[in-house]
């Protein structure tokens, strides 16, 4: 859809001015000044000529074929002209005119019907409200942007035009390149969707950079971002990660399951990489835009001090990384090459009055050792350090090798120059050596990562329980809960196992009830208005007895007249005691912009106070069910401690891949918690099930 918006052969600047205080001057400037190789044509309604090319009074007056459009006009002008790019057959615009919903209501129907005739005429729009686009491929600079981007293979997107120009001057102080650097704006007609498709095959284009406040389609994002990281990196800076003000919500995954949750879900299940603000994003850029290949996760560290070598072994321990074991024919070298005080094992540590022939030595050992994935060089200037001369020594062997090697230069006036002659060369440098390990963390995880095939078994419901479930939802209105048996049977038709349990609308039907059952029994109080049930003194356990049963039926029922008058109760619930097994919690909330969120936790404490839980997105993968599970905190806990014999963690994802599919079957369904639900190392059951539509 936009391989001819990037390949414009010829420019119409609406609004192009003559006048150097304008933007339609500075843009119209900066399409002549940067040698854009197809045609330019101005437009101005009195002007005959501007900046040495021929003005016309319109779009229609210009000869021949227009291939975009670039709008500098005021906003109340910008729809009736955008109609004249439609009927001249333009199938491109860049809206740089603000004014529009940014400003309000008023702005906002503006925006509206500037979408319509993009529709009507099939015209691809960027902005409005935006800084325009620059691209390296092409010569293009048509933005307001003082300078050029350098040519370069990663491309840049940003809903802020204000990070845009912050991106453009350190990407000036650090000699980086751009193959494509786009202001997004309003987002009225392309976004990052329709970006990250075309990316997808973009050849100038090894690696995709992102600031984004919100998404146009969080279910075409997953799909799209997914093609896009199975052939280069997307490292995406979202903001507004929290929800402050968040209404309450009825369902513990609905409280815990905010649009934060959602996003990193997304980014986790697409390979996408989150950078956590333009410090992270800055430092990634380098090391993702190389070409680099890590084939492992063993990292060599080389350094003139102790302490530092210490620090960065810390931070790999505390990653996914580890330190590598040499082979024996490196300690050798590094044993006959170095002085005795060294410490030739990793992290090498050269000692402070090494030279840039003894890091030569200790750099060229280590990164010829097949076990070692990576290399960090760190520096800390001394008496004799050879900065310059050191920091030449690691653009050569960055350059020469397929491993990563990246540096961290300590310090700040002394090692200046050193920094300088690396980030000239585009070797990727950080200021602290933490920060080299958590970039090659990344790096090695997307690599890693990359490689994953995900499976997705096939779960078989038939057509008849599938229509029994649409009456059972269908029973009830938007926002209501779902009747406890009503939820069971659902749960049941997609083989989640439920335990054993009966409704009694009297003591005397409890205490029969009971008996079938089996005790110990655990009773709760069935009724839509009581959602807390606990709260309502509305649940009993370990009842031993019939006498015990019949009264705690009487109790619940006036501990919940008592907490809410009129609640209508439909009966209470008896279920036998749950005999032993860990206590879990699986849930879904049905995000607006990415659709059904999976929780998975241990329940009780672990939920409650602790908030261990892993979410996902529907439809899951077997592979990232397991990772779900493996991912709480306390999923050792699942695999037996201390004697205790492991829980079945299959039944688990085999219940999330269920779930999993019951949410994409049934849009209707809004919210769910299973709550508990007790797995031992037979398998797992479900106790208690709570669904809103």
């Amino acid at each position: 859809m936009l391989d001819s918006f990037f390949s414009p052969k010829s420019i119409a600047v609406i609004g192009a001015s003559p006048e150097k205080e304008k933007l339609g001057y500075t843009i119209l400037k900066n399409i002549i000044d940067f040698k854009f190789k197809g045609k330019i044509y101005p437009v101005n309604l009195k002007s005959k000529k501007i900046q040495g090319l021929k003005a016309y009074p319109s779009v229609k007056n210009i000869p021949g074929k227009v291939d975009l459009a670039v709008f500098v006009i005021p906003a109340p002008f910008v729809k009736p002209v955008l109609v004249e790019c439609g009927e001249k057959g333009i199938q491109n615009a860049i809206i740089i005119t603000a004014g529009f919903k940014e400003v309000g209501k008023q702005g906002k129907q503006m925006e509206d019907e500037l979408i319509a005739v993009a529709e009507k005429y099939k015209i691809n729009v960027l902005g409005p409200n935006c800084l325009g686009l620059l691209d390296s491929t092409i010569s293009l600079n048509a933005s307001f942007a003082e300078g050029m981007i350098m040519p370069g293979t990663v491309a840049f997107m940003s809903q802020s035009g204000a990070i845009c120009t912050a991106m453009l001057d350190w990407a000036n102080l650090k000699n980086f390149g751009f193959s494509r650097f786009i202001s997004l704006g309003n987002k009225s007609g392309i976004n990052e969707n329709d970006l990250i498709q075309f990316f997808i095959n973009d050849k100038k284009t090894k690696v995709v950079l992102a600031y984004l406040e919100g998404f146009a389609d969080g279910q075409k994002f997953l799909k799209l971002a997914k093609k896009l990281s199975a052939k280069k990196p997307l490292i995406i800076i979202k903001s507004g990660q929290t929800e402050a003000g968040q209404a309450a919500i009825a369902s513990h995954t609905g409280s815990l399951a905010g649009a934060n949750e959602a996003v990193e879900a997304a980014f986790t299940q697409t390979n996408t990489l989150r950078a956590e603000g333009l410090a992270e994003l800055f430092n990634l850029i380098k090391l993702f835009s190389s070409d680099y290949e890590m084939k492992n996760n063993q990292v060599a560290v080389v350094a003139n001090a102790g302490g530092p070598g210490v620090l960065t072994t810390d931070a790999i321990a505390q990653s996914a990384l580890e330190l590598a074991k040499f082979q024996s024919g490196t300690s050798l070298i590094l044993k006959k090459n170095l002085p005795a005080t060294a410490n030739i094992h990793n992290p090498v540590d050269v000692i402070g009055d090494a030279r840039a022939d003894r890091y030569e030595v200790a750099m060229n050992a280590v990164l010829k050792d097949k076990n070692v994935g990576a290399l960090i060089t760190i520096l800390t200037p001394q008496t004799v350090t050879e900065i310059d001369k050191t920091a030449q020594m690691v653009v050569n062997y960055a350059k020469k090798m397929k491993k990563p090697v990246v540096a961290s230069f300590i310090g700040g006036k002394k090692v200046k120059s050193g920094i300088e002659i690396l980030e000239q060369n585009n070797i990727p440098h950080y200021l602290y050596p933490e920060i080299a390990v958590k970039s090659l963390e990344k790096f090695y995880l997307y690599h890693k990562n990359k490689t994953a095939k995900d499976s997705f078994p096939k779960i078989k419901v038939s057509g008849a329980k599938k229509e029994q479930i649409k009456k059972l939802l269908s029973k009830n209105s938007a926002g209501e809960s779902v009747d406890f048996l009503d939820c069971e049977n659902i749960l049941k038709a997609y083989n989640i196992p439920v335990v054993s349990s009966g409704l009694a609308k009297s003591s005397a039907q409890a205490g029969q009830l009971a008996g079938k059952l089996g005790y110990p029994i655990a009773m709760k109080v069935i009724s839509k208005d009581i959602i807390h049930k606990s709260d309502a003194g509305g649940v009993k356990i370990k009842l031993q007895d019939k006498k015990q049963v019949m009264v705690a039926f009487n109790e619940i029922l006036k501990n919940c007249k008592k907490y809410k008058k009129n609640a209508k109760i439909d009966g209470v619930l008896l279920q036998p005691m749950a005999k032993g097994g860990k206590e879990i919690i699986l849930g879904l909330k049905r995000d607006p912009q990415f659709g059904p969120l999976f929780m998975f936790g241990l329940g009780g404490v672990y939920v409650e106070v602790l908030k261990d839980v892993a979410f996902r997105l529907a439809p899951l993968s077997k592979q990232q069910a397991e990772m779900m599970v493996k991912e709480i905190k306390s999923y050792k806990l699942l695999t037996g401690v201390r004697g205790e014999k492991a829980s079945n963690t299959d039944s688990i994802v085999n219940t999330i891949l269920k779930l999993s599919q019951l949410a994409v079957d049934f849009p209707e369904i809004q919210e769910m918690d299973i709550n508990p639900a007790f797995v031992d190392e037979k398998g797992l059951s479900v106790v208690d099930v709570r669904i809103l539509v």
